[in-house]
């Protein structure tokens, strides 16, 4: 992450610490009039992330619940990934060729892809070691469809943005509740990962044999 970046999130996060006393008080209104602005705002913050996305997430568990929550938070993160992967392919695809080839990973991202498109997405959205811009912006460059691509970010961006929905909701009620959420979502990741392994090598397998 860029230092800037960095800078600006420090500074978000302080701008938050000290009008704590003025966000909490709007947390705990029931105005739900606001929710076309969130819709809105969550598609902008994940699509552009001046503030994290994460604190954003957590933020709108807090104040609309975990399920209002999540759908707030899934729209914003499936959008911004339609809009990236649509840049990609049609806007800007010799800016982000340029802009992809300094991940180190992406060859493994490619592999993972050549054998199954949409388990290959599926799991990055699942268990996102590989950056979600990179997810995005490369999907966008090959020629996976777009219902693929789809599908595939939107069935596996519900279990992180249920978490932080669901973290936001309890975080100021039940600290017993979030501990637990994290070590059930924790456990959760384990499991994918393990699966995704299995997956790997049974591919590999066929291939020689």
């Amino acid at each position: 992450m860029k230092k800037w970046l960095i800078l600006v999130y420090l500074i978000m996060v302080t701008i938050v610490f000290f009008n704590k006393e003025i966000l909490l008080e709007w947390i705990h209104e029931s105005d739900l009039s606001r929710l076309p602005i969130m819709f809105g705002l969550s598609t902008f913050i994940a699509t552009f992330p001046v503030v994290p996305f994460t604190l954003f997430a957590g933020i709108m568990g807090a104040k609309y619940g975990f399920l209002i929550g999540l759908i707030i938070n899934w729209w914003g993160g499936v959008s911004a990934s339609v809009l990236y992967f649509l840049a990609a392919r049609y806007l800007f695809s010799d800016f982000f060729k340029k802009y992809i080839q300094r991940f180190r990973g992406i060859h493994k991202f490619n592999t993972m892809i050549e054998k199954n498109a949409f388990i290959a997405i599926l799991f990055a959205r699942l268990v996102p070691i590989i950056p979600p811009p990179v997810v995005n912006i490369y999907s966008g460059l090959t020629k996976i469809s777009f219902l693929t691509y789809f599908t595939a970010s939107a069935l596996g961006k519900i279990p992180p943005m249920f978490i932080f929905a669901y973290g936001g909701d309890q975080i100021l009620s039940s600290w017993q509740n979030l501990l637990a959420g994290i070590s059930v979502y924790v456990l959760f990741l384990l499991i994918v990962f393990l699966i995704y392994r299995i997956w790997v090598r049974n591919k590999t397998k066929r291939r020689f044999v």
